[in-house]
């Protein structure tokens, strides 16, 4: 039992310091599924420096060319493999906004989705992240989107 306290308490405690926190750009196809409702996307994200078991926390915000907007907030576990290649699965919770663009059926919406990519020796990394939101059926209907999106995320220093 002492042990199994013991794993349980370094486990919630272990909070590891990753080396860098991490600002994203992107830009890329909302809606890429569908070819009538295709609209360009662009995106900014913040990942924190802190990681718990791989796990590393985010805020972001997307913006569509149809005004349509999504700010977030989630995490991600980022796995690298042979200190480069970078595959993070990822979900989020957020509020959407439909502007001119599709309507989604709520305005609390569900992200899920996988980033690929490579990671440089000095942290910077560049890949594409593809991801479906979807509100879960809360709304009266639940469309759900697909987006997929080219990105550069380049570490800030803390102080």
């Amino acid at each position: 039992m002492k042990g199994m306290l013991c794993a349980l308490l370094l486990f919630m405690t272990s909070i590891l310091w990753a080396k860098a926190d991490l600002i994203s750009v992107g830009v890329g196809v909302n809606d890429i599924i569908r070819e009538k409702r295709r609209s360009a996307a662009c995106r900014l994200e913040y990942k924190s420096h802190l990681e718990w078991a791989t796990i590393r926390p985010m805020l972001g915000v997307s913006i569509t060319a149809k005004k349509a907007t999504y700010l977030y907030g989630g995490f991600g576990f980022d796995w690298i493999i042979a200190h480069h290649l970078l595959f993070s699965p990822n979900f989020a919770v957020g509020y959407y906004q439909k502007g001119d663009d599709k309507d989604l059926g709520f305005p609390l919406e569900f992200r899920s989705g996988l980033e690929a990519g490579w990671v440089f020796h000095n942290q910077m990394r560049l890949g594409a992240h593809f991801f479906h939101i979807s509100n879960a059926s809360l709304g009266s209907k639940n469309p759900g989107c697909e987006t997929l999106i080219f990105f550069l995320s380049i570490p800030i220093a803390r102080q």
